[in-house]
């Protein structure tokens, strides 16, 4: 929970160019190509500090794939919710091999 708190403080009042709390990207800095989180610290700190249209310029996979992995998060992380017919439904191995797929045509196409 204090991690948590930290966390969002951080990247709610530090942004991640200019601040030495965030680590740079290693794919960028030893390869030179764009991973598919590229960007996202720096999303993550114009969410919360309510730029939306900023966030999305920085990493547009963010918007798909952070409410994603709260839904798989919250059926996998309350016992209450492993039984649950929707968690079969996000957990489908077609969804998740879709996911993938999406993230690896968005690194493609971003590295372009």
């Amino acid at each position: 929970m204090i991690f948590t708190a930290a966390a969002f403080f951080l990247f709610k009042n530090y942004h991640p160019e200019e601040s030495v709390f965030f680590p740079q990207c290693p794919s960028k800095y030893v390869m030179g190509y764009d991973c598919p989180g590229c960007g996202s610290q720096r999303a993550v700190h114009s969410l919360l500090n309510g730029e939306l249209e900023k966030a999305f310029n920085y990493n547009p996979l963010l918007f798909f794939l952070l409410p994603f992995g709260i839904l798989v998060g919250v059926f996998e992380w309350i016992p209450s919710l492993r039984g649950h017919s929707f968690r079969r439904v996000i957990n489908n191995k077609y969804l998740v091999l879709s996911v993938f797929a999406v993230i690896i045509v968005f690194t493609i196409l971003r590295n372009l």
